[in-house]
């Protein structure tokens, strides 16, 4: 097979069209390129230039094969010219695993934060459950996940880290006799006169909210089952029931919804976590996104 740096060095003497002074541009020695010109004819099986005094001219089987050698070296200079962006984060992508709750209402700050400091790297997101993510975690850069956590035993090359704390809160209408009731914290005894409007089995809301009312001693029926957090707020707004979120995701829910901590003013605790490669299998572009999450739950802790 045909020896791409042969190929990269004909270039440059069919370009020169003198051995001694691409030796010079090389940085190599006469004799070397001589040699590397030698083994790439032998292979051609026919002269590829001839002697013209000084210089050379090459031979049409040389500017045939110089065509080739041409393209070779176009690619070669794009990608060292990739890797020195790679180098400096200016290109590249990072897929992102996320949960649809994590993926809709935490990521998005980030991620328009990520391009607008490196415009030149894609960023693909995602969606499925925890469980799910865990199970497909070597497809990802990064995976946001919610506990509680599935059972399942992470490769050695992997890291999971706790990275913010959030609320599973009460969303009811404004008009709600909740709502009405308690203006702040609404007791678990509370719930079991109403409609639960639940989330997917494999929610981390539903199993927080499920291991909850476990610890209290209670169980709700489930009649109604919806997908996502929007259909939990719109199946509230249509007075189907009560339901339950994140509190982040309650941000922006609308006059119309209101939230309500459950059973006390701190509420059910939901952590929220980062799934990665260990640092020296980190691209440049996924280390720096991975530390702006970082330092963003450093942040968060802070301001406890």
């Amino acid at each position: 097979m045909v020896n791409p740096q042969h190929l990269l060095t004909f270039t440059v003497v069919a370009r020169l069209h003198s051995i001694s002074r691409a030796a010079d541009a090389l940085c190599l020695s006469q004799p070397a390129v001589s040699g590397q010109l030698r083994q790439l004819q032998n292979l051609v099986g026919e002269p590829l230039y001839a002697r013209r005094g000084y210089g050379i001219d090459l031979t049409a089987a040389g500017q045939g094969l110089l065509r080739y050698a041409e393209t070779l070296r176009r690619v070669h200079a794009q990608a060292d010219d990739y890797i020195r962006q790679l180098q400096g984060v200016e290109a590249g992508s990072i897929h992102i695993g996320s949960t649809s709750t994590l993926a809709s209402y935490y990521l998005p700050e980030y991620v328009v934060r990520f391009q607008q400091a490196y415009p030149g790297v894609s960023v693909y997101i995602d969606t499925d459950n925890s469980l799910a993510l865990m199970r497909r975690l070597e497809e990802f850069d990064i995976g946001m996940i919610e506990g509680p956590l599935p059972n399942i035993q992470m490769s050695g090359q992997y890291e999971l880290l706790p990275w913010v704390v959030d609320e599973v809160v009460l969303v009811l209408r404004a008009g709600h006799p909740l709502a009405q009731r308690y203006p702040d914290v609404v007791p678990m005894a509370a719930l079991d006169e109403y409609s639960i409007i639940w989330r997917e089995p494999a929610s981390g809301a539903r199993q927080t909210f499920e291991r909850a009312l476990a610890e209290a001693g209670m169980q709700l029926p489930v009649k109604i089952v919806v997908t996502g957090v929007d259909a939990i707020k719109e199946a509230v707004r249509a007075g189907l029931g009560i339901g339950f979120a994140s509190f982040r995701a309650l941000a922006h829910a609308g006059p119309d919804l209101v939230c309500r901590h459950i059973e006390d003013v701190h509420g059910i605790s939901w952590n929220l976590y980062v799934m990665a490669p260990v640092g020296r299998l980190r691209s440049r572009a996924t280390q720096t996104f991975f530390d702006a999450l970082m330092d963003a739950a450093d942040t968060a802790d802070s301001g406890n």
